[in-house]
């Protein structure tokens, strides 16, 4: 079963999911009609359009077809936590990566051109144009905006701590069966998708950057949403900094991009002082913000050209 945590005023009220960014990703919470309780979520990208029905009619039945209504391509995720996790789920980790923020709606949303700050540096991430771009997600809970971004056409790399990694991998599989790799190394040209555990560290993320033999080029773009909130995550913003660095380290042309919504007693100002200071960290930008209650800012970072 699903369940959230009670919390008081100052984490309830200012750390809700969804809600603005509903209509735009068509979303939709599924429950139990016989206990309320969601077991999962619906979600949609525009422009982004389910093709199987072309693929099953012939030449000669097409035309029965071009007055169809094209359907968008639906992802289906559980958020449903397996027993053995449910026990410890007010460590809080656990049940935020059950959650979908608007961090992580408007962060896809700016790398794909939806918000009024426009990513200009998109088009200059990948060394080789008739290479596909590569993502990797920090942190990145349900996955949703690595979802989209490989059915974009990106290869992407999900992960989060292996303690909450089944879920994840689980809804990899049901929602692209068709891109998971069985290779252990990461292949450019392949249009791939998979989940790997991460813990964030200079150690971690050498180890996971050698076992997909990337460890001599890294990611085009690095994407974390929500990762920072201090009395839910503590100071585990910190080694995040340090996985950042050594990103930046091996390609300084790598685009991080951090999406946070602000609450009260975030700390992402520390946060954002520490990255700053970090040895390859060249400029961190704020590109985004807007102007809603609970506001979500962007921010780019860039290595030291060498």
């Amino acid at each position: 079963m699903n369940a959230s945590p009670t919390e008081d005023d100052d984490t309830a009220s200012e750390a809700g999911s969804v809600n603005s960014c509903e209509e735009f990703i068509s979303f939709e919470s599924i429950r139990d009609p016989s206990t309320n309780l969601e077991h999962c979520i619906c979600l949609s990208w525009p422009g982004i359009y389910d093709e199987s029905y072309a693929s099953s009619t012939d030449g000669d039945s097409i035309k029965s077809h071009i007055n169809v209504s094209k359907e968008l391509r639906r992802i289906k995720l559980t958020t449903l936590l397996e027993e053995d996790d449910i026990a410890p789920i007010f460590d809080g980790s656990r049940w935020a990566g059950t959650r979908l923020w608007n961090a992580a709606v408007r962060g896809i949303q700016y790398i794909t051109g939806h918000l009024e700050s426009k990513p200009a540096f998109l088009e200059h991430v990948s060394p080789d144009p008739n290479q596909r771009v590569t993502m990797l997600e920090l942190g990145c809970g349900l996955g949703v905006p690595g979802m989209i971004y490989h059915l974009l056409g990106g290869n992407v790399v999900l992960t989060d701590q292996a303690n909450i990694l089944g879920q994840l991998e689980k809804n990899v599989g049901n929602n692209f069966p068709e891109s998971l790799s069985s290779e252990s190394t990461f292949c450019r040209d392949a249009h791939s998708i998979r989940a790997m555990p991460l813990s964030w560290s200079k150690e971690g993320i050498s180890e996971l950057l050698d076992q997909l033999n990337l460890s001599e080029i890294g990611f085009d773009i690095v994407l974390n949403c929500d990762c920072v909130f201090e009395p839910l995550y503590g100071k585990s913003w910190m080694p995040l900094n340090e996985t950042i660095n050594e990103l930046l380290r091996i390609n300084p042309q790598c685009v991080v991009i951090t999406s946070v919504e602000r609450r009260r007693g975030d700390n992402i100002d520390s946060f954002l002082e520490m990255m700053r200071g970090m040895e390859f960290v060249g400029h961190v930008e704020q590109v985004w913000k807007d102007d809603e209650r609970k506001p979500v800012e962007i921010y780019v970072t860039r290595g030291i050209s060498r």
